[in-house]
Parts: C-alpha cells; sequence; structure tokens
C-alpha cells in the first residue's frame, strides 16, 4: 500500500513539471539570421505607452512604440503592435527602454508581437543592419588612389627615386 502511495506521489510530481513546461510560452531556439528572415518587419525603438484592450472577446495589449532604428521593412517612426494578454507569451517590459522587435503583419494589417519576437537591439542591429556609408568609403577610397598614382606617375617622370637608407644606388 505504501508502495502504491509513493507511485502515485512520484506520477503526480511529474505530471505537474511537465505541465508546467507544456504551459509555457515556446519559442524556439533560431538562430536570430533565421528568424529576422521569417519576420516581416524588424525594429529598434521604446515602448512609450502600455493599453489594455481586446479583440473579439481576447484581451490583448496595445503598444506603442517609438521607432529608433529600422532594421528591416518599411515602418512608421512611431508604431502600434499588438501583443496578447494574460499568457505566457506576454510582451513584458520596461517603459522607455531600447528593444528590438521581430514584428509580424496580421490579417487587419496590424503589427504584432509576442514574448518570442523580442530581441536585444545590439544583435539585431548587428544581423540585420545595413552597412551605412558605402558610398562614402568607396568615394574616398578613390581619391587615395587617385594620388597615390599621381605622386607615383609624378616621381617616374623626374626620375628621382627617394633616398632610403640601405637601398642599392642607381
Amino acid at each position: 500500500m505504501r508502495r502504491r502511495t509513493l507511485a502515485l506521489v512520484a506520477a503526480t510530481v511529474v505530471s505537474l513539471t511537465m505541465a508546467g513546461d507544456a504551459l509555457a510560452c515556446v519559442c524556439g531556439d533560431a538562430p536570430l539570421e533565421d528568424r529576422l528572415e521569417r519576420a516581416d518587419a524588424a525594429v529598434v525603438g521604446r515602448i512609450v505607452r502600455i493599453e489594455e484592450g481586446d479583440l473579439n472577446g481576447a484581451p490583448q495589449r496595445l503598444l506603442t512604440v517609438e521607432v529608433d532604428q529600422r532594421v528591416k521593412g518599411a515602418v512608421e517612426r512611431t508604431l502600434l503592435v499588438r501583443s496578447p494578454s494574460g499568457t505566457t507569451c506576454d510582451v513584458r517590459l520596461e517603459l522607455d527602454r531600447a528593444v528590438g522587435l521581430l514584428l509580424t503583419r496580421g490579417e487587419d494589417d496590424a503589427w504584432l508581437a509576442t514574448a518570442c519576437s523580442v530581441v536585444e537591439p545590439g544583435p539585431l542591429v548587428v544581423v540585420g543592419g545595413e552597412p551605412r556609408g558605402g558610398a562614402i568609403k568607396v568615394a574616398v577610397g578613390v581619391v587615395i588612389l587617385a594620388l597615390v598614382l599621381a605622386l607615383s606617375f609624378w616621381r617616374l617622370r623626374r626620375g628621382s627615386r627617394p633616398e632610403l637608407p640601405g637601398a642599392p644606388g642607381p
């Protein structure tokens, strides 16, 4: 009898432990590059307002996000993002703190996010950010190359060589 009770208690504990995991928000462990590719938009911004509401009877959180940097997609400077409310997948963040968000478009063109949509802003910008100043870097490189070539041809025409210590004579 005591053995059965012990087995029943052990089975109950194991069942409750597994049930807790089953209710948790499951995000997966895909690399940020893959998650960014699947997202419709990605931004680094700050949540400036949180409102509770509902959509068709389901509780929702309406997050107003001020976009500091667009990483992917054409988005406005201020976004209204919907998130579930009262679940383990709620977006729970502090106001006015930089955050990266991977967003998807809902059927009604609303931006949607869950806890799985929240990423650190630094790695998001590194993975998805566009290189800045590419044209300027190329232009500066071409100007430097032109100056070096002009100096080389000028010295060649003059027939002068630099006097380097230990270099063989003409």
